[in-house]
């Protein structure tokens, strides 16, 4: 199953299990789960609430444009995967439950309000504490920024609002807050600008990003 960008599927797996899809992301999935584990594969950004089966561990495999196996092995319920493609890094983030990341030569357990980080160009796993509502902001419908780098932002924006994004200027530009994704994307544009940073311009569906700092 894939979504496009722009789009947010929520599907039920075979085994019960709640999947929520983000933009431009893709679950590959059988249509029952005889074996003695459940596997799936993702591309992209979901969130998932796993059915419990002590007996038939529930295993999320990151597809890795790298040809390196990550896997996600699931001991509880609810927790969230980023790994999209044109992403320097995966992560996973626990809510509840516990699960076991596995990738770049590491393993590690989980706890509640942990995130597993794994770079692509360095080996190994980072855990963190996080803030987890800023992990799923994007399943409430919102973009969530913590002093997020701006290419980093125009991402999440450009899997949302399905545009293309270029930039004039080499940018060292860090945001914080909050939008609501039911706005439309000049109104976030509009939103970005007021911090005085960035600047934009529209050719149709291409966004040119540019610093403002230059123009003042």
């Amino acid at each position: 199953l894939s979504t496009p960008r722009g789009g947010k599927y929520q599907l039920l797996l075979p085994d019960g299990t709640t999947v929520l899809l983000n933009a431009a992301s893709a679950l590959r999935f059988p249509t029952a789960f005889p074996g003695k584990e459940r596997e799936v594969e993702l591309n992209g950004e979901a969130y998932f609430e796993v059915a419990q089966r002590a007996s038939q561990p529930f295993r999320v495999k990151l597809l890795s444009p790298t040809g390196a196996e990550k896997a996600v092995e699931v001991l509880g319920t609810s927790f969230n995967i980023m790994a999209y493609a044109d992403e320097p890094f995966s992560s996973t983030t626990l809510v509840t439950g516990a699960v076991r990341v596995r990738g770049n030569g590491a393993a590690t357990l989980l706890s509640p309000g942990q995130q597993a980080v794994m770079d692509k160009a360095t080996v190994g796993i980072r855990v963190e504490k996080v803030n987890v509502e800023e992990a799923i902001a994007w399943k409430n419908n919102e973009f969530y920024f913590n002093n997020t780098d701006i290419y980093s932002i125009m991402r999440q924006i450009a899997r949302w609002y399905n545009v293309d994004v270029s930039y004039e200027d080499s940018l060292h530009v860090f945001l914080n807050g909050n939008i609501r994704k039911n706005v439309n994307a000049s109104q976030v544009f509009k939103m970005l600008e007021l911090t005085g940073e960035v600047q934009f311009r529209a050719e149709g569906r291409h966004i040119i990003v540019s610093s403002r700092r230059k123009s003042q």
